[in-house]
C-alpha cells in the first residue's frame, strides 16, 4: 500500500498523500477526470486524521456555484466542526450520497470512497493548487506544528 502513496510519520501517526492528486494547503485534494473534465474533491488523510472520527457530513446542493474558499462541505467530528473550503470556482455536479449513511468513509478511505463532491471547474488548470510533493512538505510542517502543541 505504501508504494502508491507518499507518506510521512510524525509522532506516532502516518499520513499519506496520493501522488496523482493536487492539493490545497487547507487539506483538500482534487483529482481531474481527463475524459469528463470533472474534478473530484475530498479531504486529505492528514486533515481527516487531525479532525477526528467523522459523525456527519453536510454537502452542497447539486447545481450550486462555489467560489474559491467558500464552504464546500461541513463536517462534524468527535473533536471539531470543520468547514471544508472549496479549492476553486466551479459548479457542484455530484455529491457523494454514500456519506449520508456512512460518513466514516471520510476517515476509512479519504482518497477513495470518502470523496465529497465532483465539480465542473470554471477554469482548468487552477492556480494555487500544490502537487503531491509540495503538499507533503506543507502537510509535514502542519503535522509537526500540531504534534508540538
Amino acid at each position: 500500500m505504501s508504494e502508491e502513496y507518499l507518506q510521512v510519520t510524525v509522532d506516532k501517526f502516518i499520513f499519506r498523500v496520493k501522488p496523482d492528486c493536487l492539493y490545497s494547503a487547507a487539506g483538500v485534494w482534487v483529482a481531474r477526470d481527463e475524459s469528463t473534465g470533472l474534478v473530484r474533491v475530498g479531504l486529505t488523510d492528514f486533515r481527516q486524521q487531525a479532525s477526528g472520527d467523522v459523525a456527519f457530513v453536510d454537502l452542497p446542493a447539486v447545481g450550486q456555484m462555489l467560489q474559491p474558499g467558500e464552504d464546500l462541505a461541513s463536517i462534524e467530528t468527535v473533536k471539531v466542526d470543520l468547514a471544508v473550503p472549496g479549492p476553486f470556482a466551479g459548479k457542484v455536479v455530484t455529491v457523494n450520497a454514500a456519506l449520508a449513511g456512512t460518513p466514516e468513509l471520510v476517515n476509512q478511505d479519504p482518497y477513495g470512497e470518502g470523496w465529497l463532491a465532483e465539480l465542473a471547474p470554471d477554469q482548468w488548470p487552477v492556480d494555487g493548487l500544490l502537487d503531491a510533493k509540495a503538499y507533503l512538505a506543507v502537510m509535514t510542517r502542519q503535522a509537526e506544528e500540531e504534534a508540538a502543541k
